[in-house]
């Protein structure tokens, strides 16, 4: 069962935007995905989980090894036609210290309208070398969900463990394109997470997007 379904009865994290223009279905998501954000934050600070050489977890204790948030960014323009694809988005993802478990980009896209959407409504396409590959969606709370894993495979698996390789004093960036069918006001809540959405490796950051 997704984790996402009973969204409405969580706290938003300490320190995230109050800002009073989030509302309807992405207000949901925002404080879903802070609750989850809340649950790593508590796992990670149990145990620095680190890979050891057999590839195994390796469990050490927080105060000798406090651990390395993973740094986590989106940026790109913010006006789109819609039914074209928008392109000039960027996810960055930096990690700091040791490798982490393998992990999945989340993509939440939700109308800040209240209206629900539909796989046919939202197209994500991921670069990879010279191609775009899609990125299949699911409905979920009213908007679609995506996630992007070990480049090369095909990006349909979202309730997966594992996905890229987050090694040591690594740096990605996925570019991206969003195609829009309906005008109007949308927000894109990015996540990294290795067992979908039970642990969040990095505070999860949010693109808004206009479709005319």
């Amino acid at each position: 069962m997704n984790k996402y379904r009973k969204s409405r009865d969580y706290t938003a994290f300490i320190g995230w935007s109050d800002s009073a223009d989030l509302r309807g279905k992405i207000a949901r998501v925002w404080v879903t995905v802070s609750r989850l954000c809340c649950v790593g934050i508590l796992v990670i600070a149990v145990c620095s989980v680190v890979f050891v050489s057999t590839g195994d977890w390796g469990v050490r204790s927080a105060m000798a090894h406090p651990p390395l948030p993973l740094g986590l960014a989106v940026t790109g323009p913010q006006q789109a036609k819609a039914g074209e694809p928008l392109s000039g988005i960027h996810v960055r993802l930096s990690n700091p210290g040791l490798a982490v478990p393998d992990s999945r980009l989340r993509l939440f896209i939700h109308d800040e309208g209240d209206r629900d959407l539909g796989v046919d409504d939202i197209k994500i396409d991921v670069q990879e070398g010279s191609s775009w590959k899609e990125v299949q969606v699911e409905v979920i709370d009213g908007g679609v969900m995506g996630a992007i894993g070990e480049q090369g495979k095909t990006h349909k698996e979202r309730h997966q463990r594992g996905g890229f390789a987050v090694g040591e004093k690594v740096n990605k960036n996925w570019p991206l394109r969003v195609t829009i069918r309906l005008p109007g006001r949308y927000s894109m809540v990015v996540t990294v997470s290795p067992d979908n959405g039970a642990t969040h490796l990095a505070q999860p950051v949010s693109l808004s997007m206009k479709v005319l």
